[in-house]
């Protein structure tokens, strides 16, 4: 399964592929290694990127719950 974060871009049918991860607020360019096991295989659950945006998204939930209740 493909990673919807990861962007290809290639020039021509014959150029190089140009791949980049948009899962964060600026452009990433995974590893080969990051390419095989997290965008394109099947450990995406474990990809780096996304666990810190799930984190990120997580805690700025708890910050609006606290607003909220208070």
């Amino acid at each position: 399964m493909k990673c919807e974060y990861l962007n290809q871009f290639r020039l021509s049918e014959f150029g190089w592929t140009v791949e980049s991860c948009t899962a964060n607020d600026r452009l990433y360019a995974p590893s080969i290694s990051e390419l095989h096991n997290y965008c394109k295989g099947g450990e995406i659950t474990k990809c780096p990127v996304l666990l810190s945006k799930q984190s990120a998204f997580k805690g700025s939930i708890r910050l609006s719950e606290s607003f909220t209740a208070a």
